[in-house]
């Protein structure tokens, strides 16, 4: 190979490696985690910080958690994202309030978060 071609060949190498940190990098301040593949420990939600729970739900489930009449005022919104492309969903009424759970979507399943703290 030519060296032209070999220098820009291993600038863009460095430039593909340096773009792949950064994006990790940011994935991680993030997540608050090393460790991007699991759920993280905690979330923001609606100006609230919710820590993770044990609970999993399938989207069946998590309809079928309420009863009837609880549906009937209080609906599974999704109210904000955790980057790339995991929504989280909140049980809120008409006035916009919403319960002291959150849930995170994970791939097909539901990952239950309690508010953390007080009022």
């Amino acid at each position: 190979m030519p060296f032209p071609a070999c220098r820009v060949l291993r600038a863009g190498a460095l430039t593909l490696v340096a773009i792949f940190l950064v994006g990790l990098g940011y994935t991680m301040s993030v997540y608050r985690s090393v460790n991007v593949f699991t759920p993280p420990a905690r979330i923001e939600s609606l100006g609230r910080t919710y820590i993770l729970g044990n609970d999993v739900f399938s989207r069946e489930e998590l309809n079928q958690r309420y009863g009837r009449t609880h549906r009937e005022h209080w609906t599974l919104e999704r109210v904000g994202c955790l980057p790339p492309s995991h929504s989280i969903y909140q049980w809120q009424n008409v006035r916009g309030e919403a319960t002291t759970s959150a849930f995170l979507e994970w791939g097909n399943r539901y990952i239950g978060y309690s508010l953390s703290g007080g009022p």
